[in-house]
This record gives C-alpha cells, structure tokens and sequence, in this order.
C-alpha cells in the first residue's frame, strides 16, 4: 500500500509540475507580446552580448578583420560604409550550414519580404516596423536561407516570434563559411521612392519598391543593444536622445515632407499650418535624430541650406560618409547626403 501511494505521489508532482511549466510559459509569451519596452537579440536562444570579444559576435568578411561586419567605416581600410552589422552563425549542420533562427527583437509589423534572392544585395530578406516606439523604426532581416511558413505581409509578429533561418543568400555571392544575419534598424526616408527614382533614370528596375536600400538610414544596431544590455536605454527613444549631434541643417520650405508625417516622434514640436522651414539634426553617417519645423520671418532671405552648427571633430574622424565635407575651402554637402535631402524633400 505504501508502494502505491508513493508512486501516486509521484506522478501528481509530474504532472504539477508539468503544469507550472505550462503556466509561466503561457505567462511569458503573454508578457513578450505586451511589453513594448522588453528588446531581444535577433538569433533565438542568445542574449544581447554584452563583453563578449567581436570575434564571437560578429563575421567578418575576406579581409579575416571581425571589425568589418560592425557598422560603420569599416571596409576598404576605413571608406568603405556598412550599414548594419553582420551577426556570426553559432550552430552549424554537418553540411556547414548555419541552423540559427532569426527572431523579431521587438514586436512589430511585417512590411516587406523579399523570397529571391537574387534580387537584392541584401538576398533573401524580412523588414518589420516597429509601430509602437518612438520613432516608429523598421528592422530589417538579410541574408535569410528561408522565411518561416505563414509570415506575411501586414501580419502583426510578436516579439521573439521566428521569421526565418541564417543564410549566405546575396546577388553578389556569400560563401557559405561566412553565412550570418546582415541586421539594421532605421528610418526609411520617403513613401515616394519611386517617383524619386524614375526622375534618375537608372538602368535597372526597382525591384523593393521603398523599402529598396537607397530609401533606408540605419543607426548603429550593436551600440543601441549594448546600452540597452547595460540599463543605459530601455527603448528606440531613449537611444535617440544618446546619439551625438553631428551637425545641424536648416531648410527652407513650406511643404511638409512625407518623413515629418510619418515620424512624428523626431518632431521637438507640432507643425505649425504656416510653416516655412525645418532645423534637422543628423549623427555623422546622416540619420535625422530631431527635427524642429519653423516659421521664418519674411525678412529671412538665407540659403535655401543652411548649416546651423556642426562638430567638426566628430566629422573629420569618419572618411567613409559623405555627408558634410570640411576643408580650407569651407563646408559644402556631400554626396550621401544630396542623397538623403533629395528624398526627404523631393528636389
């Protein structure tokens, strides 16, 4: 009789415990899909690497240097600009292909996906929007082997939910040794790319649409998650506020460009019916952290760009971006950023 108490014992404490398990699992999927603060790192199962060496972390390309799969002036012996950063494949098949899943860091909506990948220097590739934060960026997810079945366009994905398998996918080839998850989030400049692009009568088609890569800004993806690893930010606001101002533009017109209306967590302040101008600031590689839109005096006859104010230091260190061009000449604009100011405002 002992016996069988014991045993009945035993099997009501699996099955507790079974239970919890399925309790705080149901708990935690429920909290990941409501906790618009909570941030992953893009590969299921790993945390966001905090110390971890470079080498662990990212891959780097045929130069052997694990600094050229950062972001930044990393390639050509520093001009050469990458915009995100290339996140190294942990588990391998016997085969040599990568089996790491990539996963949505934050909830978002799913709008674009590219299955040939062929088509884009990116291969095959997902981007989410990120709705809920402030500004509302995307995420974009390259290099992809394969998108999970059932993802579309337009679906709500909560976070930590699977879009697809690390790959080496690219127009331009990628070995299968250096396979990994090319990953950005940023802004996307225009919802009029297209017009934008017939207007430069380029030899090819645009295959993406707006979210082709011309229309995208990234930040630094492996800064934001470090500080969000170390407490220092808890969102895509907070990070905002920590992004050094390289310089400060201020634009004349009256229109109110698609970026404005869209992003109206860069805006310091409503628009004002009347408006005349926008003082934007920019990081060192051209992505608006701020705008302020203004109305200016009739007596205000300035150039139609103006620099307002510019770090001359933090500008002068980077040779990869294009963006201000200082020498004894002056300041002029350079040629990323004709790029950007060409598709914010339309000219």
């Amino acid at each position: 009789m002992q016996t069988i108490e014991w045993r009945y014992t035993v099997g009501i404490g699996r099955q507790l415990k079974q239970l919890s398990a399925l309790i705080l699992f149901l708990f935690y999927m429920l909290g990941a899909q409501e906790a618009p603060g909570k941030i992953l790192w893009p590969i299921q199962g790993q945390s966001i690497p905090r110390n971890k060496p470079i080498a662990d972390v990212i891959q780097h390309t045929v130069s052997g240097n694990p600094e050229s799969g950062l972001f930044g002036c990393v390639r050509n012996n520093g001009y050469k600009f990458h915009e995100g950063i290339d996140i190294k494949s942990q588990r391998r098949d016997r085969y040599n292909r990568p089996l790491d899943k990539v996963i949505a860091i934050m909830p978002g909506r799913v709008a674009y996906i590219n299955k040939v990948g062929g088509k884009s220097s990116y291969g095959i590739y997902v981007i989410l929007e990120h709705l809920k934060q402030k500004p509302k960026v995307y995420s974009l997810y390259a290099h992809l082997r394969s998108v999970e079945s059932g993802i579309s366009i337009g679906q709500n994905l909560a976070i930590g939910h699977v879009i697809g398998l690390m790959g080496h996918t690219a127009s331009t080839g990628i070995p299968v040794s250096r396979a990994h998850l090319h990953f950005e989030i940023g802004l996307r400049l225009t919802d009029n790319f297209q017009n934008w692009y017939n207007q430069q009568k380029f030899k090819t088609k645009n295959e993406h649409g707006i979210w082709n890569g011309m229309n995208m800004v990234g930040l630094d993806t492996l800064d934001f998650f470090r500080k969000v690893a170390d407490g220092r930010v808890s969102s895509i606001e907070d990070y905002f506020r920590t992004i050094p101002e390289a310089f400060r533009l201020r634009v004349r017109s009256s229109k109110t460009p698609n970026l404005m209306r869209r992003y109206p967590g860069l805006l310091t302040s409503k628009i004002p019916p009347d408006v005349t101008g926008w003082d934007i600031t920019y990081s060192w590689y051209g992505l608006p952290t701020s705008i302020t839109p203004q109305r200016l005096s009739q007596n205000d006859t300035g150039p139609k760009i103006q620099v307002l104010k510019l770090n001359k230091t933090l500008l002068t260190l980077k040779k990869c971006r294009s963006t201000l061009l200082i020498n004894d000449a002056g300041v002029r604009i350079g040629s990323i950023l004709k790029l950007y100011l060409g598709l914010i405002f339309e000219v």
